[in-house]
Order: C-alpha cells, then sequence, then structure tokens
C-alpha cells in the first residue's frame, strides 16, 4: 500500500495502491482480481469513486486478505461520510499491515465520528507522530485534541498543540486551538485552587489575574495585596501588583510601583523583569547610571530580553554614548522584530549617520509595528469593555 491521491482540496487522502502479490490461487481468480483492479483504478482516475467502491467489493469476495482492496475500499467510504462501513475495511487492513499511518489516522477519525471515543483516541494518538503529511497531520491532531479536551485531558490536549505550532506557527487554526486550549486549563486550575485551597494567596493571585483580563484593575490591585498580605514571599505577586500600580492613570499608585518592584526583587533575585522595570523607574527620575546598572543585570539573567537592550541603548543615548547603543539596538529587533520602540529609535540614530535608506525601512517597520499594536490594544479594549458588561 504506497500511494495516495486527493479526492478534493478537502479531502485528507484517497489511497490509491499498486497491485500486489495474491495468495496463490487458480489462475483464473488471479486474472480475474488484475482485471477488477485495473477497473477500480481506472474509475478512480476518472474521480468517480462510487463506481470503484462494488468493484473493490467484489475483489476482497475473491480475496479476503487483499490489502489493497480494503485499504481502498475503507478510504472511500469514509469520504462517503460512510463512517460505519469504513470502519471494518481500514480496521481489516491494518490487520494486514499495522505500519499504514495514514490509514490509522483515518480509522481514528471515522471512530470519533462513530461515538467510539476510546479506540479513536487510540488510534489517533498511535497515528499522530508518525505521519509526514502536514494535512493529515493537522487533521489528526485537531481531532485528537478535541477528545483529549473534552473529557478533562488538557495536559495531553496541550502537548499535540505544541506539536502543531512549530509545524505551522501561523495557522490561525492552529493558533485558535492553542488559544481555547490555555483558556480552559487556566479555568480548570482557577476551579481546581477554589477547591483545595480557596482562602489562600495563590487564590487571591488567580482570582487577580482574571479580573485583569477583565480589565477590572482596582479589584486586581486588591486581590494582589491581600495575596502580599498572606504570603509576602509569593513568588511573583509583588511582581504582578507592581505592574498593575505602574500602568494606573492614578498617580499616587504609579508612585508605589517601585516598591513593589525592589519587594519582587528580594523574593526572587533573578526576576529580569523586574530589573528592566526598576531600570524604567530610575530612567524616568533621571538615574540613568543606576538604569543602565539594573538593564545589565537583566541581560545577565536573560540575554535575549528585547526590552531591557532597547531600554540600556535609550540610557546610553541619554547620556551621550549612542554609538554603543545601536549594535544593542539591531540586537533588540533580531531579538523582537515587532519590538517598535527599537526600531524607532534605530532609525533615529542613523539618521544621524546619514544612513538614511537604513532610516527609512526602520522608520516604516515602527510605524507597522506601531499601528498593528494599536489595533489589537483597541481589540482587547473593546473585549474587556464587552466582558465587563456581561457581569454586570
Amino acid at each position: 500500500m504506497n500511494t495516495f491521491i486527493s479526492k478534493s482540496l478537502c479531502a485528507l487522502a484517497v489511497l490509491v495502491l499498486s497491485p500486489v502479490a495474491m495468495a496463490q490461487g487458480v489462475p483464473s481468480t488471479q486474472e480475474h482480481i488484475r482485471a477488477l483492479e485495473q477497473q477500480a483504478q481506472e474509475y478512480l482516475h476518472e474521480q468517480k469513486p462510487q463506481l470503484a467502491i462494488p468493484v473493490y467489493r467484489k475483489i476482497i469476495s475473491l480475496d479476503p486478505k487483499n490489502l489493497d482492496a480494503h485499504g481502498n475500499l475503507g478510504v472511500l467510504l469514509y469520504f462517503q461520510n460512510n463512517y460505519a462501513d469504513s470502519i471494518p475495511q481500514m480496521r481489516a487492513a491494518l490487520q494486514l499491515n499495522p505500519d499504514l499511518w495514514k490509514i490509522r489516522a483515518l480509522l481514528g477519525i471515522a471512530e470519533k465520528r462513530t461515538g467510539d471515543a476510546t479506540a479513536a483516541r487510540s488510534d489517533l494518538r498511535a497515528a499522530f507522530p508518525k505521519l509526514d503529511d502536514i494535512k493529515i497531520k493537522k487533521q489528526t491532531g485537531l481531532e485528537l485534541v478535541e477528545l483529549d479536551s473534552s473529557s478533562g485531558r488538557f495536559a495531553s490536549a496541550l502537548s499535540i498543540v505544541e506539536d502543531l505550532e512549530d509545524q505551522l506557527p501561523t495557522d490561525p487554526q492552529v493558533i485558535f486551538v492553542a488559544y481555547e486550549i490555555s483558556s480552559q486549563m487556566m479555568d480548570q486550575s482557577v476551579l481546581n485552587m477554589a477547591l483545595a485551597a480557596p482562602d489562600s494567596a495563590e487564590m487571591h493571585v488567580m482570582m487577580a489575574g482574571t479580573l485583569v483580563r477583565q480589565g477590572n484593575r482596582t479589584a486586581a490591585i486588591a486581590q494582589y495585596r491581600e495575596a502580599n498580605r498572606l504570603n509576602p514571599n509569593l513568588p511573583g505577586a509583588h511582581y504582578e501588583l507592581a505592574e498593575q500600580l505602574r500602568t494606573s492613570t492614578n498617580p499616587a499608585l504609579n508612585a508605589q510601583a517601585e516598591g513593589e518592584f525592589k519587594a519582587a526583587l528580594q523574593v526572587n533575585q533573578y526576576d529580569e523583569k523586574a530589573w528592566v522595570r526598576l531600570g524604567e523607574i530610575e530612567a524616568a527620575n533621571g538615574d540613568y547610571k543606576q538604569a543602565q546598572e539594573d538593564y545589565r543585570k537583566a541581560l545577565a539573567l536573560q540575554p535575549n530580553n528585547s526590552d531591557a537592550k532597547t531600554n540600556l541603548a535609550i540610557a546610553l543615548m541619554s547620556t551621550n554614548q549612542s554609538s554603543k547603543a545601536i549594535p544593542l539596538l539591531q540586537s533588540a529587533v533580531k531579538d523582537d522584530p515587532t519590538n517598535s520602540v527599537a526600531h524607532y529609535r534605530l532609525s533615529l540614530l542613523y539618521r544621524r549617520e546619514g544612513r538614511i535608506q537604513d532610516s527609512q525601512h526602520e522608520m516604516k517597520l515602527f510605524l507597522h509595528y506601531k499601528n498593528l499594536k494599536e489595533k489589537l490594544s483597541k481589540i482587547f479594549l473593546d473585549m474587556r469593555t464587552e466582558n465587563t458588561a456581561k457581569s454586570r
């Protein structure tokens, strides 16, 4: 069994199998089977699968162990949406050759369609890592993710999604499924925590995160404060509180952010994000020397931190060290091509050096990513507004 042809652009695969050696029999039977195989092939090439189906049934009646006939008949019935009848044919083919991974994938999907979730999961999981055809692998993976998530096997579903993301990083359907699984896992974790430790600091942090996503900053801050009261050494809680304080429109709350970032670093001195934020506050206060030290601490912990490189470059520019800033900004946009601030600053420095074409290129990228982020911000704001309205 070795060749596949597509029935349509949406079809996974339809088997066209070259003749294989038949069980020994009288020459007339062998000749009859060869003639039937040729007839079936012609129907398939003419895109007349409905005519090929009875031919393959006839071949199987003459030779019950004909691998090609079972495989082809099973796949043809599958694409006729006759899943119940396709299953025994594909199972017969796999009994004769267990390594037909495309057939096993289609079998798993057919089993899923007919309500046999246990068999479907077994066959889909066996086939998934063996598939080379990315279209079939994607469909197999998505079917498996649906089975796993519906039964609460979120970790298993996530492993499949991660595999698909590696091979299809820009596929909207894969990205959406990854989002759905992550959301379901988050909801399940909140429920588990509510049952296990409803009054814990961890529970308050999780509640705060939910409130942040809903756009309720005031309530989120209150939850983070309660978490830190219950457990001042809880990793991440001070940092998340500081982030909400830093981005608040209330100057009094902004002023409290620095203390929370410092508290975060007392809990975890290896928190490079806290070093970056602390450096930003110091730079805003005009202490560029201390800011540079903090940015370098962040980069020592995470050399690919694009924000740390960008901020360090800006601090160097503010102390008349622009020549040192260019390589940092170049590295920053390499680490994160969407870093609009780095593109803008790099454009300014290129213009100062007379590199007009390079400057124009960076400005173009700056405007592109700036507009994209503004659109995304509006979308998230609309989503938060809608969620707030629904919760009332």
